[in-house]
């Protein structure tokens, strides 16, 4: 007499039933593939790798890797799953992996050809489709982007959810300036890519240049495209430029020295960090507030010691009556601009205060060869020679800056100069005399 089915028996054979009878599309899809579908291209690499390690030995996972790597410029990778899969080269999925690494190693020939062998024999079938759009592709990157356009077009006819084609055909009206449509495929693109930046970005950027009264829908996806990478260093700048619109400067700033941390080399960043860093320790100098100045210029060693700043920091040194520190600065920046007007008169009046004669008198010398209408740089040569009793050229000089001043109290100390100079010249005359 046969023995009862135990009751784990019959639990085993009813999973194995179950099993059977379930149908094709109801089996879970393997992560990678999803990732691969969403252009989730980083997170999918990340698991192909794992199963490098686990050894996995399932065709579809080890197909969809070999995706991952070519897409994502790893093709020694991409081969060896080619190499280890060559049982199954007479299947679509692996003469179509095939043919894209041919289209990336620019063997076009080759690879069209073997896409062609695709289409011609799977008509009807999403192979067919596949073979389309990485035809499409391939005359992309060879920048024949309206063939590239045509045939994307009847891919997202056949199937509206081929992320890659609707991708490309935003891109391509991008370039006709058919904005509209370009939008439309954009946001379908964020739909079926709900991880990709750049169509979140490239959408930004378009409203933004569509005028203020789209400027909130552009924040929308840019503040999408920062959500899901808050270090990418073009979305960054972005923001800054955004909030530079807004007039909110610091926070501007701040976005663009994050990017700049991230990517030293972005131009817009690095010019608007410079000009609005300037902008601020120029305003702190015009408001007299010295200390201020040195401070701000010693926070970013970067932009506090380009040739304007250390000029500036050598006229805050001055004011401060800091003259060893100024003249220091002062004459590291002559060092590559010899002929600035202004550096030498800053440097002559820190020599004035040294009472250091003949060195101010030469530093004022250069500025009035610079500088020969410039009535307060004559005034302070003349000061400089008077000081070293050249009373006769002082006076000349005296003379001449009177008629290139154009403030009363400049002119009337010019008068008092003068008329102190011709009293000591008198009385220069008058020992003279006494001494013949």
């Amino acid at each position: 007499m046969a023995k009862p089915i135990s009751k784990v028996l019959w639990i085993v054979l009813a999973v194995l039933a179950a099993d059977r009878l379930m149908k094709a599309e109801d089996a879970p899809v393997a992560p990678v593939k999803t990732l691969l579908k969403e252009n989730r291209l980083d997170e999918a690499s990340a698991i192909c790798k794992q199963y490098e390690v686990l050894s996995t030995r399932d065709r579809d996972d080890r197909f969809a890797c070999a995706w991952v790597y070519l897409r994502t410029n790893q093709l020694d990778s991409a081969q060896k799953i080619l190499d280890e899969q060559k049982g199954n080269a007479k299947l679509a999925d692996y003469q179509l992996l095939q043919g894209y690494s041919l289209s990336l190693q620019k063997k076009y020939d080759e690879a069209k050809k073997v896409f062609e062998a695709v289409l011609e024999s799977n008509k009807g079938k999403s192979a067919a489709v596949s073979a389309q759009e990485l035809i499409a592709e391939m005359y992309e990157s060879q920048d024949k982007m309206a063939t590239a356009a045509f045939l994307y077009n009847l891919v997202v006819k056949e199937d509206p959810n081929r992320g890659q084609a609707v991708w490309g055909l935003s891109r391509f009206y991008q370039g006709q300036n058919d904005i509209r449509r370009c939008i439309t495929y954009l946001e379908q693109t964020t739909k079926l890519w709900p991880k990709h930046i750049p169509s979140r970005f490239l959408l930004a950027k378009i409203y933004f240049a569509m005028g203020p009264e789209y400027s909130e829908q552009g924040f929308v996806w840019l503040k999408d495209s920062y959500r899901l990478n808050r270090t990418n260093p073009e979305v960054l700048e972005e923001i800054g430029s955004f909030f530079e619109r807004k007039n909110k400067i610091p926070e501007a700033v701040k976005y663009w020295q994050k990017a700049l941390s991230i990517k030293p080399d972005l131009a817009l960043s690095a010019e608007k960090t410079k000009e609005y860093f300037n902008q601020t320790v120029k305003q702190l100098f015009d408001s007299e507030k010295y200390d201020a100045v040195l401070e701000k210029l010693e926070s970013n060693q970067s932009l506090g010691n380009t040739p304007d700043m250390v000029l500036l920091r050598g006229q805050a040194y001055r004011a401060l009556r800091k003259y060893d520190d100024a003249i220091n600065q002062l004459r590291t920046y002559l060092r590559d601009n010899p002929k600035s007007a202004v550096a030498n008169r800053e440097l002559g009046i820190a020599f004035i205060n040294k009472k250091l004669w003949n060195l101010a008198a030469d530093a004022f010398a250069k500025a009035v060869v610079q500088e020969p209408n410039n009535g307060i740089n004559l005034g302070w040569y003349a000061y400089s020679l008077e000081e070293k009793g050249e009373l006769v050229k002082a006076k000349e000089l005296w003379e001449k800056a009177i008629t290139l001043l154009d403030q009363p109290e400049q002119i009337e100390r010019a008068n008092r100069k003068i008329a102190t100079i011709e009293k000591r010249l008198k009385k220069q005359k008058a020992a003279q005399n006494i001494d013949e």
